[in-house]
């Protein structure tokens, strides 16, 4: 019964600290390697880039990719498109 207080209490208390868990990678990185300088450039990159666009630097790599990968497929489909047989004959003749 004490440990499911404790982590009812626990939860209601630690509910609103999400966001500085999100600071704790950076933080352990410079802690654990010593490049205090490098995590802190880490954050900050993230932070801005976060600001700017919306998003996070891994969600606007995300979208980048699935755009290429729309656009392959496009590109794919057109190329099947004329390289297929009725459409060399219809533009071209026999």
């Amino acid at each position: 019964m004490k440990k499911i207080i404790f982590v009812v209490v626990t939860t209601v208390f630690l509910n609103g600290c999400i966001q500085v868990v999100a600071m704790l990678g950076p933080a352990m990185t410079g802690i654990s390697t010593g490049n205090v300088a490098h995590s802190a450039l880490s954050y900050g990159f993230s932070y801005s880039v976060q600001k700017a666009t919306g998003k996070t630097p891994i969600e606007n790599v995300l979208s980048f990719t699935r755009e290429k990968q729309k656009k392959k497929a496009k590109n794919d489909d057109l190329l099947k498109k004329l390289l297929s047989k009725d459409y060399i004959t219809t533009t071209f003749g026999s």
